[in-house]
C-alpha cells in the first residue's frame, strides 16, 4: 500500500450548509492515510475502485452504498427534472448533498490531500451534479 506519513491531528469542521441545523464534526486523521496512486489513463470507474481497494472492508461497503444512493438519486433527479418538479427537486438535491458530505468525510479520513483531489475530480467526472456541491 502506498501511504503518506502525516502528523496525527484533530481536526473540528462545521458542516452547517449540508444540514438543517449546524452540527459540529470531529475528524481523527491516522498517520497511514493513503497517498496518490499511479493511475495514468485509467478510467473513472476503475480510479475510485483502486483507491477503494486500499481501505478496510467495512469502509468499502460503506462507500459502495453511498455511491450507490448517489447513483439512484441522480436518476431520480434526471427524472425529476424532466418533469419540472421543484419540490422532488430540492429534496433530491439535499439527499445528494448529504451522500456527498458523507463520501467526502471518509474520504478525508483515510486519504491524503493529493488523492482526495483525484477522487474529487473522478466523481465529478462520473457524477455532473456532484462539482456543484464542492
Amino acid at each position: 500500500m502506498n501511504c503518506c506519513k502525516t502528523t496525527g491531528f484533530l481536526w473540528l469542521i462545521s458542516v452547517g450548509s449540508i444540514f438543517a441545523a449546524e452540527e459540529e464534526v470531529l475528524l481523527l486523521f491516522r498517520e497511514d492515510r493513503v497517498d496518490r496512486l499511479a493511475t495514468k489513463g485509467t478510467e473513472t470507474e476503475d480510479l475510485i475502485s483502486h483507491y477503494y481497494e486500499r481501505l478496510a472492508a467495512p469502509v468499502q461497503e460503506r462507500l459502495a452504498a453511498l455511491r450507490n444512493q448517489l447513483h439512484n438519486r441522480i436518476d431520480d433527479y434526471e427524472v425529476a427534472f424532466a418533469a419540472a418538479d421543484t419540490a422532488e427537486i430540492n429534496e433530491i438535491v439535499s439527499d445528494l448533498s448529504w451522500y456527498w458530505a458523507e463520501i467526502q468525510l471518509i474520504h478525508y479520513q483515510e486519504y491524503t490531500e493529493a488523492a482526495i483531489d483525484d477522487l474529487q475530480s473522478a466523481y465529478a467526472a462520473l457524477f455532473k451534479l456532484v462539482a456543484g456541491f464542492n
